[in-house]
């Protein structure tokens, strides 16, 4: 294996900073919308601006074509200005890139040991110059490497990250002297349309993706721009996990004279309305103990916690309903349990009444309940310590300890309005999101009779998230549904047969890498050793969460993690034609 060498100071200097990124689960989604009535608290991630401003990142802008899909002859000239265009965000650096006067005399072929590495944007936070510096979404596997490439084989590796549309300041406008956070906050009315997001697609992003690498503001980068970027002398490997991740694939597959290779960590390819799999594997994670710590005993009370629950409240005594309210802390109590239908339906049929995000479980966490274990092992003490309670209250008392003093918010009309009219920068990267769920991908996690979802059976069908695409987007359940079938035919699933560019599939499979956590709910819907193309590579990781391994790298990382990293590296390295036992100035191999 590969030595893995410590990052950089600076690097490790903002590792405990770097927010969440990953698909947003409902949890988190209910804990921001509670957040938003509360008085705001200063959020780290803004002290460390000072220190970011002071680093190598630069935060750039360059004109992004609004629709690569038109069909005026005119907007496919690169240079015509009539086409319209909208400011995307774009981060980079040069830190692993040799200065003129480092090159002299090592022997450095600038053109063959020059690589650039892009870190893609998604549906996370907005980004920042921490992409480049230390990131939760590409710091274990490309800056990472980048750092290893630059020290150990003397290559020159420009970093880069562009921000997706919709997202962040890199939001299309009419006004364009607005920034784009603010344009959401001060168009509310308006952004109630679902026209207003008529140019948001994986589709247009992998094309933003494709003009941003062949721009000449991406070429200005090297050498002074003397090094031109549309001669395949600088090959470009892009990196992505979650959402990311299928981008970066998908750029690759059908875009392969452009995306030299492409790393695709947990990336669920295979779009699908009713994703009944991903509780599913929520149950697998908390049941056995070889995943993430679970035990059979842990998953017996989970389900039957919420099937005691659903039973009194299915069961209509107004008193028992008041004391779950009581026993649950829940917000509007009993009145609101039942205020609608759905609300009952919200509480137990969802991850609401005992939030669990497995998918983001950290094994080396040291806060109380912090991970899968630690919750499974506090629901196990808290039965041995007196087997005849009741499992809805074992819950009720851990997730108190869980839930730091503030109530339950059930109320499923509150999500709605969240993705209704996003009010911070936070709740509108949401919504983007939501609405790409309802025109491309669905995702919605739900919990049927016929599964193995551990929450409340029967009590989460499909409709209820097509409810939200219809009162928030005004797109119904037919649109939705045939929007991910379009979807699928358009880059292929898990098969990655794209419906209309079937001449470049056997290039566009090669050199791509698709990377799994198995105790990662989204690894149903990913590419992996046994399921998809067998013409692409693949690495599954045990025990990891959702793209745990590109996190910030932490001496407690799990050995499996840091193995994944590893072969991250050799991959790239092979693809590049790297002996790593090659000396220091090693010259890129010629096809």
């Amino acid at each position: 294996l590969m030595t893995m060498k410590l990052l950089s100071p600076v690097l490790l200097l903002v590792a405990a900073a770097a927010p969440a990124y990953s698909i947003p689960h409902i949890s988190e989604i209910m804990e921001s919308i509670q957040e938003e009535r509360e008085e705001p608290k200063p959020q780290p991630q803004l002290q460390l601006e000072e220190e970011f401003s002071k680093s190598d990142v630069q935060t750039l802008t360059f004109d992004q074509r609004l629709d690569h899909f038109s069909s005026q002859i005119d907007c496919h000239q690169e240079d015509n200005d009539e086409c319209e265009t909208f400011k995307q965000r774009y981060f980079y650096t040069a830190r692993y890139v040799h200065k003129e006067e480092e090159k002299k005399g090592v022997g450095i072929n600038t053109d063959r040991n020059t690589v650039s590495f892009l870190c893609v944007g998604g549906e996370g936070p907005s980004l920042d110059p921490s992409v480049l510096v230390d990131s939760v979404h590409c710091t274990g596997d490309m800056i990472e490497l980048a750092h290893k490439l630059h020290h150990e084989q003397n290559w020159n590796v420009h970093m880069f990250s562009l921000e997706h549309r919709y997202y962040g300041e890199s939001f299309p406008k009419k006004n364009k002297s607005q920034k784009g956070e603010a344009y959401l906050r001060a168009n509310e009315k308006e952004l109630e349309r679902a026209d207003e997001y008529k140019y948001l697609s994986s589709r247009q992003a992998v094309r933003d993706i494709v003009k941003f690498i062949n721009s000449s503001e991406t070429s200005q980068h090297f050498n002074n721009g003397k090094i031109s970027n549309n001669n395949n002398k600088v090959r470009w490997i892009t990196f992505g996990g979650s959402y990311p991740g299928m981008l970066s694939g998908w750029s690759r597959l059908l875009h392969p004279d452009v995306v030299y290779g492409a790393v695709a960590n947990s990336a669920p390819v295979q779009a699908e309305a009713d994703f009944r799999s991903y509780n599913d594997h929520v149950s697998l994670d908390l049941g056995e103990e070889s995943l993430v710590g679970g035990s059979k005993k842990c998953l017996d009370i989970f389900e039957s916690g919420h099937a005691e629950v659903a039973a009194i409240l299915e069961g209509g005594d107004v008193d028992e309903i008041k004391t779950v309210a009581s026993t649950f802390d829940v917000c509007g109590g009993a009145t609101m349990l039942l205020k609608d239908r759905k609300n009952l339906d919200f509480f137990v049929g969802y991850p609401v009444m005992f939030p669990i995000e497995v998918q983001s479980n950290d094994p080396t966490c040291d806060e109380p309940l912090c991970n899968v274990q630690k919750i499974c092992d506090a629901i196990a003490d808290e039965h041995k310590s007196d087997p005849h309670k009741p499992s809805m209250e074992i819950l009720a008392k851990i997730g108190k300890q869980k839930q730091a003093g503030r109530c339950k918010e059930v109320n499923f009309q509150s999500l709605i309005n969240y993705f209704s009219a996003p009010s911070t920068a936070k709740s509108a990267n949401n919504r983007s999101w939501y609405y790409q769920t309802c025109t491309e991908f669905g995702f919605y996690q739900t919990c049927e009779d016929n599964s193995n979802c551990p929450y409340a059976r029967g009590h989460h069908n499909v409709d209820m998230d097509f409810e939200i695409c219809e009162k928030s987007f005004g797109i119904d359940a037919k649109k939705v549904k045939a929007s991910i079938e379009s979807t699928l035919a358009y880059y292929g699933g898990w098969d990655l047969i794209p419906g209309d560019e079937k001449s470049a599939v056997l290039e566009g499979q090669k050199r791509l890498l698709f990377v799994n956590g198995n105790a990662d709910p989204w690894s149903e819907l990913s590419v992996n050793e046994k399921r998809g193309s067998s013409h692409v590579q693949t690495i599954n990781v045990p025990g990891a969460s959702h793209h745990f391994w590109t996190h910030p790298v932490k001496e407690s990382d799990d050995n499996h993690v840091v193995e994944a990293r590893q072969a991250i590296y050799r991959h790239v390295y092979d693809w590049l034609g790297i002996n790593e036992d090659s000396p220091r100035d090693y010259f890129l191999k010629t096809e």
